[in-house]
């Protein structure tokens, strides 16, 4: 009996960090909407990979890291009035569910915790350090990372991501990214703005 519970706990440890490790793509998807003045406008966020890995300094009950991968892309057609700007900006949000109220004094973690992506050109979220974003990213709230925005050329742009290091510390508890693509248009009587978001993924 004892031999087969043994067997079972080392079975469910193995398959748990594989698919800690694994991470994964998820569906491309496009959301498409008209504007008050005719135009389809179209949001798509496709290739995207959140591959979790274990962290270096070895304390994965405090730190999360991943590598990140996407494309936003998006367009618009079949309107009459002439578009006077257009944009595309894709990235992640990024949320930390422990409440560090919540937890006892033996455990050894500040009020915020910390994140940084490694991704040129770095985006000032809190603090730009050596090309990389970092940010404070509070217990209970969502930090969206954007990392760029493309304006239209003949009425299309996009954005394509590949193996953004992603880390955060001092989060005690779940980490969840989401993906995101924004396009946005304006012309002489309207601004029109597209989301398309993927599927919360857990670090």
């Amino acid at each position: 009996m004892c031999w087969w519970l043994w067997r079972r706990w080392c079975r469910c440890w193995v398959l748990g960090w594989l698919r800690l490790l694994q991470g994964g793509a998820s569906a491309d998807r496009s959301v498409t909407r008209a504007s008050a003045d005719g135009w389809k406008v179209t949001a798509t966020k496709s290739g995207e990979r959140v591959v979790r890995v274990h962290p270096l300094n070895n304390a994965p009950w405090t730190t999360k890291e991943a590598f990140l991968s996407l494309r936003g892309s998006g367009g618009c057609r079949c309107g009459t009035s002439p578009v006077m700007a257009g944009s595309v900006s894709t990235g992640f949000q990024v949320g930390c569910g422990a409440h560090f109220d919540s937890l006892t004094a033996a455990v050894s973690a500040g009020p915020t915790a910390q994140m940084s992506i490694s991704y040129p050109p770095a985006v000032v979220i809190g603090g730009q350090v050596m090309g990389t974003v970092s940010a404070n990213l509070r217990p209970g709230t969502i930090e969206v990372v954007d990392f760029g925005t493309k304006s239209f050329v003949n009425g299309a742009a996009g954005i394509s991501l590949d193996g953004v290091s992603l880390r955060v510390t001092g989060c005690v508890g779940t980490v969840a990214v989401r993906s995101f693509t924004r396009v946005s248009i304006g012309t002489a009587g309207n601004d029109t703005t597209v989301h398309v978001y993927g599927k919360a993924r857990e670090l």
